[in-house]
């Protein structure tokens, strides 16, 4: 008997089953703390409903308030408030990818309090600094373990031989090609030495400020300032507007240099992993 219910034999079956699934449609559930899609027969009734939301939103079913939005999203999008439980989702006319608003009309709901999203109310795991340096499976264990960034001894030595002359000359104009690939060379003031946020490739980065907010000059062009000795809303020294540049200390040559007021013959072809 159970076979001929469903059509006889298993191709009867997995008709039923065809036909079945194809009668469900998409719906997307929405909360204040929740979204989620689900697959449910448009014959649900909304008491059924409010029943299966109850698990899924955290809000009890009597303290529901659900809209249906037919089109969300689109430009003839209708919400529907679904307020008697008797009906189905077919007879409020649901279709294919409608959203239902579920609101919690429970003043004294913790939903409404936040206790469901609020992590600072969550007890978190927290591992003193002391028992991380100790273990040996951490990021930190492997970059000690490979001399990687700050553990390099050699680059750090390098860097910080190749840094040294410059920081006992720190208020002395310098000179910097910034790349360029001719005998001619600009002449700036140092305003900055040390590592930076914004480029951690390079240990150190030398900020100087330009002697002019240099642009275009005949058929040659010239290197430009291309911040105020802020970058990424950090601020490294002060100067005014693109008049500011990062170079490395390899490109840098000490002296006392007076300020240019007109630069000519300087061809900007440089590498924008040396100079920011």
């Amino acid at each position: 008997q159970g076979d001929d219910e469903c059509g006889g034999g298993g191709d009867g079956l997995l008709s039923w089953l065809t036909r079945f699934k194809m009668s469900l449609v998409t719906i997307w559930i929405s909360s204040t703390d929740s979204y989620s899609e689900r697959r449910w027969t448009p014959h649900l009734t909304i008491a059924e409903l409010r029943a299966k939301l109850q698990p899924i939103t955290g809000i009890s079913a009597g303290s529901q308030r659900l809209a249906l939005s037919i089109n969300p999203g689109g430009t003839t999008d209708r919400s529907i408030l679904l307020d008697n439980d008797e009906l189905t989702l077919l007879d409020y006319g649901v279709q294919e990818g409608a959203t239902i608003d579920v609101v919690d009309t429970d003043p004294h709901s913790a939903a409404l309090a936040g206790q469901y999203n609020d992590v600072s109310q969550v007890e978190k795991f927290e591992l003193p600094i002391q028992e991380y340096e100790k273990r040996s499976d951490s990021l930190l264990a492997f970059k000690i373990r490979n001399k990687l960034g700050r553990f390099n001894d050699d680059q750090n030595k390098e860097s910080e031989e190749e840094c040294n002359p410059i920081k006992k000359n720190y208020k002395q104009n310098i000179h910097s090609d910034l790349g360029v690939k001719s005998p001619l060379q600009l002449s700036h003031q140092m305003k900055f030495i040390g590592p930076v946020k914004f480029n951690q490739k390079h240990p150190y980065w030398i900020g100087v400020e330009l002697d002019e907010p240099v642009k275009q000059h005949t058929t040659k062009p010239f290197p430009r300032g291309k911040n105020n000795g802020s970058v990424d809303g950090h601020p490294y020294f002060e100067c005014p507007p693109n008049r500011g540049i990062f170079i490395q200390p390899d490109r840098v040559t000490l002296g006392d240099y007076p300020p240019l007021d007109f630069l000519t013959g300087i061809n900007d072809d440089d590498d924008d992993d040396d100079e920011i």
